[in-house]
């Protein structure tokens, strides 16, 4: 029997993928999730992500991969600074905001915000926890992502 290595066929093998949705350590279903259905650029606060340039889009990818590779609830508890989270979840439509509810927002969600960096903010919601656990219908792990606010003004922190 010949000893020789065969180089394409170790080449080969150590690309192959070495894990499966099957392994105890695979974490796919702890990873938040993104949804960008609900997403309404036509409120005078809100940005349309096409006027963005190329250094905006690359860092908001980096920082929406970076967010999906954690559930929600850390992103709740991960802190900024001395009191604010990278996730912060309102419940409901705040009543000091220059936005308004969408229409083709439910009214029953809970609303929340990703802090991006300086005034940017990821303004989206989630399903309330309640309902998840009494419906596997919704996903408590995903943040369905309604406006991009770049001035802060989704939830006013000072009387408008």
């Amino acid at each position: 029997m010949s000893t020789s290595s065969n180089s394409r066929k170790d080449r080969f093998i150590t690309e192959f993928p070495q894990s499966s949705l099957e392994d105890r350590e695979c974490d796919i279903a702890t990873r938040c999730k993104f949804n960008f259905s609900y997403f309404d650029s036509n409120q005078e606060p809100a940005t349309d992500i096409a006027k963005w340039d190329e250094a905006n889009l690359q860092d908001l990818f980096e920082k929406l991969r970076h967010y999906s590779q954690h559930a929600l609830s850390h992103w709740q508890r991960m802190k900024i600074g001395s009191s604010n989270h990278v996730l912060e979840v309102y419940g409901s439509f705040p009543r000091r905001s220059e936005f308004k509810h969408p229409q083709h927002v439910p009214s029953d969600v809970d609303w929340a915000r990703f802090r991006l960096d300086g005034k940017k903010r990821l303004i989206g919601f989630t399903i309330p926890k309640e309902l998840c656990a009494s419906n596997q219908r919704f996903d408590g792990n995903t943040f369905y992502v309604v406006f991009l606010d770049l001035e802060h003004k989704f939830y006013a922190t000072k009387r408008l």
